[in-house]
């Protein structure tokens, strides 16, 4: 008979020993697997970038493995991009081996990102090999065009590969670069020392090594931000030749001002260090990508030498600068996923690129990059822009932040009707209308500053995220400012209005008008683009050949029959430039005569008559009789 202890009966006691003995059972296996869910060591990536000028890069990977099945990942929702968009279509060249021996491999069937493959008996380790093909530069966005001859922006989620299984912040990983001969870099990875010609960089966890771009080339330069001061603060320019590395003395101070701008803002900062990669060339992919320290910052090689160009650029440094605080630290939990293949869920794009390109048009203008002026012009261009969109009748806001993942690679003929991502500008409208109505229930007491240096700001901290549901953004909106912030977002969100939300600009003082006298920042951009914009008097927009880049439905070409992948070869019988079309718009006042158009429509000669006559129409923004809330808000607010 079993006996338990004095004063327990034998039976309770033999039930709890078996408890005990279960427990304990149950806690080994639990450690056993907490074990186990452990990556088995850092992944070793070595890229070689020696020939970047023939468009293909080299990479080996050594990722510990157990034997037995094997899934690895190609990174496929990168966190800037906030869509299913990892170059895997020019992945070339992919091999594995184990113990010098070639292992086979597939690919799954339903998810292109996905490999699985096989790790030998007493195998611990399996190498990978493969290739990246560069693009050059086309049509449609493509990530891959970032290198040329002289000049290359390495990133690292092209040429990686990882196990399945674990956080993308719980990998660690060892990269190396070679490149070629005479070639300097610039990242936020601290880096040792290059030993025949390899870059080493300090072991670090896959999401923030994903996250840390280095730009090489053979032409470099670096121009301090905040000399003598900690943290660095500097912008490290490549360009294709070494005449194309001179920025502007007077955009320097600028940018300087935009540093003290922004930290008196936000009031800290989540970066060791930061750096603005500016890629000058006309031979990689126009672009600005945030990044917690750093941002890639890709542009013409006149981007800033051109009068026209760096002013349509004002405002590139200020959004993607803030994209460290807004979207890199503080960041929507639909888009915190926790590896590069789980879907995102844009619902709050209007906040993470929302709130950011309003910040950035604040930033801009505070800094100098921009006068008031400038960015009146530049709000009243936005304004009108979304006011015209024939898409608000049917597609919510919110909707375009949903949909973000498809509209990004959307055309832009059409662009009207079905809307792209006006998560960026209509958001403008929005949270200018929260910062008027801070200061408006506070007496100017209080502003969105506050909230950005509570919200966005916090303590200080190396890089990393911290996530927020729009319960949370409410929340503290109302420790700002006490309102019914939650009826606030969701009306403008929501709405199918045919009129874009105005609300800022009138209670902050002023009220969008239209004249025949162009709007600066309008022809700056067609002067950049090359793109002429009727948007608010015949509803077309149209290229310096006449291609009809959009038609706006119910606007007076559109009623005429005039529809986008059309081109205008005529105009009141000469032959078509946008002078000529300036000026019979301009003509029509006094004629009242249709303004006759001679179209190109798949190869078919079309004649249409446009029955209009009010003449050019350029948006301006106009004082009104409220107190001018948005020049305080432009105004700067650091010593310098």
């Amino acid at each position: 008979m079993v006996k338990g202890p004095p004063g327990l009966p034998a039976r309770r006691w033999l039930a709890l020993r078996t408890l005990s003995l279960c427990l304990t059972l149950i806690w080994g296996a639990l450690s056993l697997v907490q074990a186990e869910t452990q990556p088995a060591g850092p992944i070793e990536i070595f890229v070689d970038a020696t020939q970047v000028s023939h468009k293909v890069l080299h990479a080996e990977l050594t990722i510990k493995a157990n034997p037995g099945p094997l899934t690895l990942f190609y990174p496929k929702w990168m966190p800037a991009d906030h869509s299913p968009d990892g170059p895997i279509w020019n992945l070339a060249g992919l091999k594995f081996s184990a113990g010098g021996k070639s292992l086979p491999w597939e690919q799954d069937s339903i998810d292109m990102y996905t490999f699985h493959l096989q790790v030998p008996a007493q195998a611990n380790s399996v190498k990978a090999q493969l290739d990246f093909l560069l693009s050059a530069p086309g049509p449609t966005i493509d990530f891959s065009a970032s290198g040329s001859s002289n000049l290359f922006v390495l990133m690292w989620n092209q040429v990686m590969l990882y196990p399945a299984g674990w956080p993308a912040n719980q990998i660690m990983v060892k990269p190396s670069l070679r490149l070629p001969d005479g070639w300097k870099f610039a990242t936020s990875l601290p880096a040792a020392e290059p030993e025949a010609g390899t870059i080493t960089f300090k072991p670090l966890a896959l999401d923030l090594l994903v996250d840390s771009p280095v730009q090489s080339g053979e032409h470099m330069k670096v121009i301090p931000l905040t000399p003598g001061e900690t943290p660095v603060h500097e912008i490290d320019v490549a360009a294709d030749t070494a005449a194309g590395l001179e920025i502007p003395t007077d955009a320097i101070d600028k940018y300087k001002r935009l540093i003290r701008e922004a930290l008196a803002l936000y009031n800290s900062h989540h970066y060791r260090e930061y750096h603005f990669l500016l890629t000058l060339s006309d031979h990689v992919m126009e672009l600005g990508q945030e990044h917690h320290e750093s941002s890639d910052d890709r542009m013409p090689a006149n981007g800033l030498s051109d009068p026209n160009r760096r002013l349509v650029a004002g405002d590139l440094f200020p959004h993607e600068f803030t994209h460290s605080w807004n979207g890199q630290y503080r960041r929507p939990a639909g888009l915190a996923t926790p590896d590069f293949q789980q879907p995102m869920k844009g619902d709050m794009l209007w906040v993470y690129e929302g709130l950011t390109t309003y910040l950035g048009t604040v930033l801009a203008a505070r800094s100098g990059l921009w006068s008031a002026e400038q960015a009146r012009e530049h709000l009243a261009a936005l304004a009108s822009s979304l006011d015209h969109r024939a898409g608000r009748s049917w597609r919510s806001l919110e909707n375009t932040s949903r949909a973000g993942q498809v509209l990004y690679f959307s055309p832009s003929p059409w662009h009207s009707y079905r809307r792209g991502t006006d998560f960026y500008q209509e958001s403008v409208l929005i949270w200018l209308e929260a910062d008027v109505t801070i200061r408006k229930l506070t007496q100017d007491k209080r502003s969105l500053d506050d909230f950005c240096g509570a919200f966005l700001g916090g303590a200080e901290t190396t890089p990393s995220i911290k996530s927020y549901t729009f319960d949370d953004l409410v929340a503290a909106m109302n420790e700002t400012t006490a309102f019914d912030w939650r009826t606030f977002f969701r009306d403008r969100l929501g709405s199918t209005s045919i009129h874009a939300p105005l609300g800022g600009l009138t209670e902050g003082g002023w009220e969008l008008k239209y004249e025949e006298m162009p709007n600066s920042m309008m022809m700056a951009e067609q002067a950049t683009s090359s793109v002429a914009d009727y948007s608010s008097s015949i509803g077309l927009l149209v290229k310096s050949d006449g291609t009809v880049e959009d038609s706006i439905p119910g606007m007076v070409a559109w009623q005429s029959g005039i529809s986008p992948y059309t081109r205008i070869i005529g105009i009141d019988g000469h032959e078509f430039s946008i002078d000529k079309l300036n000026a019979a718009i301009t003509a029509s006042t006094l004629t009242r005569r249709p303004i006759s158009l001679l179209v190109t429509n798949a190869g078919q000669l079309e004649s249409h008559q446009l029955v209009y006559s009010e003449g050019l129409r350029y948006p301006h923004l106009k004082r009104n009789n409220q107190i001018d809330y948005l020049e305080r808000i432009l105004q700067p607010r650091a010593t310098h």
